[in-house]
């Protein structure tokens, strides 16, 4: 049996009244999924940002549950959303314990759950008011490098040294960084530069160089026209 939306399906900013039926191990990891998500999710799209597939056992169950809606796509991709009921469930996971036999991550995220749910009970919020917008997933270091640079630079085309840009993104490896930082300055989308004043360099500075085309960029500009 196929349902399908009429509308997407927002968090609700109404109190919905509903009891909390027992789902199984993977319901309940696409219900979180799905709540996370905010917005109608296929597989491909939590799989790309959650590792997750909604397989047909947990889809049958928030279905008869009339927790989700889903529907067919393009190519034969399935795609979920909440109903009201189900984001009324998803309030409900932020109080209830993991699943049984569940490992680490899962009870760390339920931890979580409850810190969230202290604070929304402490300042009034609704789930509208903490899942807005859909989850675009994690930033790419390319994105991260230029929000560091936003961050850093007085103004757009500022310059900006590598040691201090480097400082804002300690947990990049290294290499993956000079990868990235390279191929945005091969698309112009960043400009590396070396120092005009070499000789006043710090050991820091000169240790955050970036070898291009046989000498060593100091330093990262972005909007410069």
């Amino acid at each position: 049996m196929m349902l399908c939306a009429a509308a997407p399906t927002a968090p609700p900013t109404r109190k919905i009244i509903a009891m909390s039926v027992v789902l199984s191990t993977p319901a309940r990891q696409a219900l979180v999924a799905l709540m996370l998500h905010v917005i109608e999710a296929s597989n491909p799209d939590l799989r790309r940002l959650y590792r997750v597939t909604i397989e047909k056992s947990a889809r049958d169950q928030l279905t008869r549950e009339k927790l989700i809606t889903w529907k067919k796509g393009p190519r034969g991709a399935i795609f979920h959303e909440l109903t009201d009921q189900g984001w009324a469930r998803g309030r409900d996971e932020l109080t209830l314990p993991p699943p049984e036999g569940v490992g680490a991550a899962w009870h760390l995220l339920y931890s979580t759950f409850r810190h969230l749910n202290g604070l929304m009970i402490k300042n009034g919020y609704q789930l509208s008011d903490v899942f807005t917008g859909d989850d675009p997933g994690p930033l790419s270091i390319e994105d991260r490098i230029r929000q560091a640079y936003g961050g850093l630079a007085g103004e757009p085309g500022a310059l900006v040294s590598l040691a201090r840009l480097r400082d804002e993104l300690p947990d990049i490896p290294r290499q993956r960084l000079d990868e990235a930082l390279l191929d945005l300055d091969r698309q112009r989308a960043i400009q590396l530069e070396p120092d005009p004043h070499r000789v006043a360099l710090s050991d820091r500075a000169k240790a955050a160089a970036v070898p291009l085309g046989g000498e060593d960029m100091h330093l990262i500009t972005i909007g410069r026209s």
